[in-house]
C-alpha cells in the first residue's frame, strides 16, 4: 500500500493476523495508514499541548504519557552545558513509539549537538571535552552509573581487553578508561598502544554514552543511552557535520519546544538523499538481524521503520500490531536483567532492594506471557537469581550462569514469536527473503 492508494484493503494483514492469532483492528490500522499517507514527512510537526515536535509520522506513534519520565531522565543524559554548544535532545527508537511498542527494552536518546568554532579541529576538541565531562558527571550522581562510551575508531587491528577489534571498529571506553583519559590496547604482534581520549578523531563510528539509571520510587532500573549527531558552524555561518552527513529527522521526537529553531536550521542542510540513506540503513540493519545475527524481535523494529519510509504502509501496519502482543513483553527481559546485573555491583551505589524489585518486575513480565514448562523453568531460575542477590556472595558464578540462562531462553522465546508472525505476512516474507540474498 502506498500513499496513492490509502483506501486499499488490508486483506493480507488481516489474513496473516488471523492465522497467527494476532489481534488486528483493521479499522484502526486503516485510520493509521490514512494518517500516515496524509502526513508531510518533509516538514516537522509539533504538539502545542506538550511542546514536543519531530517527524510528523513519528509523532503518530509517540505516547505523551511517557513524557514526564523521559524528561526526568534528560538532565542525566544530555551533554553538559558549554558556551559554544547548542543542543536538541530527543527520544528515539522504541521509546519514541510508545503508542505501538508497549514493551521497549531501554530508553534511547538522540542529541543534535551544534558547535560554534573556527575550525573542525577546535570543534572536535570541544566535543571530546563535553563527552568526557558528561561521562564523568555520572560519578557524582546518585543512581546513575556509566556503563560505556563510544568515541573514535581503531586505525588498526588490536586486542581490546582480550577481544579482537578490527580497523574501523568503534573504540569502547569503560568508566575507568574515561576517568584515565586513555585506553591501552595490544596489537596482534604484542605491542602495547595507548590511545588518548584527547587524540581520537571524530568522524567515523559512534558518538555514544550508555548508563543504567535507577528509579527508586518505581523500583525499576533502566538501560539509558544517548547517541550524538554533531555539527559545527564557523563565523561565516557555514554548517558542516563532524561525521560527514547531517542525519535527517526520522524517528526521533524532540522533548523541548525551544530547540525547534536549531533543528529547523540543521534540517535545512540535510542532504537531498538523506531519506534514501535512512532507508538503506534500516535495510542494512534488518538484513543483519534476519540473515547475519538472527534476532527477529530487533528485526521487526527495523522492518517497521523500513516499511514506513518506503511507503509500504500495509506491511508497516501489520508489523506495528505485533509490538503490543503479550509475548512481546519478553523483549524487555534481557535488558532488565542486564541492568540488574550492572546495578548489583557494590560500586554502583544502587541499593539491593531496587535490584530485587527489578527481578520481581521481570518475574511478573514472564508470568504474564508464558505458561507450562517455559514459565516454570524461567520463574524457577529467577527465584535462584533472587536468592543469589540476597546472598552476601553477590554476582558469583551461580548468578552469572543463571542470569545467562534466563536471558538466553527469554530471547529465544521472543525471537521465535516474531519470526513466525513476521513470516506469516506475504510482503514481509518477501522482503526477508530479499534481505537474505543481499
Amino acid at each position: 500500500m502506498t500513499p496513492d492508494s490509502p483506501g486499499d484493503t488490508l486483506d493480507e494483514s488481516v489474513a496473516a493476523a488471523s492465522a497467527e492469532h494476532v489481534e488486528f483492528d483493521a479499522d484502526q490500522a486503516r485510520r493509521w495508514v490514512l494518517a500516515v499517507s496524509d502526513a508531510d514527512v518533509a516538514t516537522l510537526g509539533h504538539d502545542d499541548a506538550t511542546g514536543v515536535f519531530g517527524n510528523r509520522v513519528a509523532l503518530l506513534d509517540f505516547d505523551a504519557e511517557d513524557l514526564g519520565r523521559l524528561r526526568r531522565l534528560v538532565p542525566s543524559v544530555r551533554l553538559v552545558a558549554h558556551p559554544v554548544i547548542e543542543s536538541a535532545i530527543a527520544i528515539s527508537g522504541s521509546s519514541a513509539q510508545g503508542r505501538v511498542q508497549l514493551f521497549p527494552g531501554d530508553a534511547d536518546f538522540f542529541e543534535r549537538v551544534h558547535i560554534r568554532a573556527e575550525s573542525e579541529a577546535l570543534a572536535q576538541a570541544v566535543l571530546r571535552d563535553a563527552m568526557r565531562a558528561t561521562a564523568l558527571r555520572a560519578l557524582a550522581e546518585p543512581d546513575v552509573v556509566l556503563v560505556e562510551a563510544n568515541l573514535g575508531v581503531y586505525g588498526e587491528s588490536v586486542l581490546e581487553r582480550g577481544s579482537a577489534r578490527a580497523a574501523g571498529d568503534p573504540i569502547t571506553w569503560t568508566p575507568a578508561d574515561v576517568a584515565a583519559g586513555a585506553i591501552d590496547v595490544t596489537t596482534p604482534n604484542g605491542e602495547t598502544r595507548t590511545i588518548a581520549w584527547d587524540s581520537v578523531e571524530i568522524g567515523a563510528g559512534w558518538v555514544y554514552l550508555g548508563w543504567i539509571v535507577a528509579d527508586r520510587d518505581e523500583g525499576r532500573i533502566a538501560l539509558v543511552s544517548v547517541m550524538v549527531d554533531a555539527t559545527w558552524e564557523d563565523s561565516a555561518g557555514a554548517i558542516r557535520s563532524l561525521d560527514g552527513a547531517v542525519d535527517p529527522v526520522a524517528q526521533e521526537v524532540y522533548l523541548e519546544a525551544d530547540a525547534l529553531p536549531l533543528v529547523e536550521r540543521l534540517s535545512a542542510v540535510t542532504a537531498s538523499d538523506a531519506r534514501d540513506s535512512y532507508r538503506a540503513a534500516m535495510r542494512g540493519e534488518a538484513h543483519h538481524y534476519t540473515a547475519v545475527e538472527p534476532n527477529f524481535a530487533k528485526a521487526a523494529k527495523r522492518l517497521y521503520n523500513l516499511f514506513r519510509v518506503a511507503d509500504e504502509l500495509e506491511a508497516a501496519a501489520y508489523v506495528r500490531e505485533l509490538f503490543d502482543e503479550p509475548t512481546a513483553k519478553l523483549y524487555q527481559v534481557p535488558g532488565l536483567l542486564e541492568a540488574a546485573d550492572l546495578a548489583l555491583d557494590p560500586e554502583s551505589g544502587i541499593d539491593r532492594d531496587t535490584v530485587l524489585r527489578q527481578l520481581d518486575v521481570v518475574a511478573a513480565a514472564i508470568a504474564d506471557v508464558s505458561d507450562g514448562a517455559d514459565e516454570d523453568e524461567l520463574l524457577g531460575e529467577l527465584g535462584r537469581l533472587r536468592a543469589d542477590a540476597l546472598d552476601d556472595g553477590l554476582r558469583g558464578e551461580s548468578w552469572a550462569v543463571v542470569l545467562a540462562e534466563v536471558r538466553t531462553r527469554s530471547a529465544e522465546l521472543v525471537n521465535e514469536f516474531f519470526r513466525e508472525r513476521l513470516l506469516a505476512h506475504a510482503r514481509v516474507r518477501e522482503v526477508v527473503a530479499e534481505l537474505a540474498a543481499d
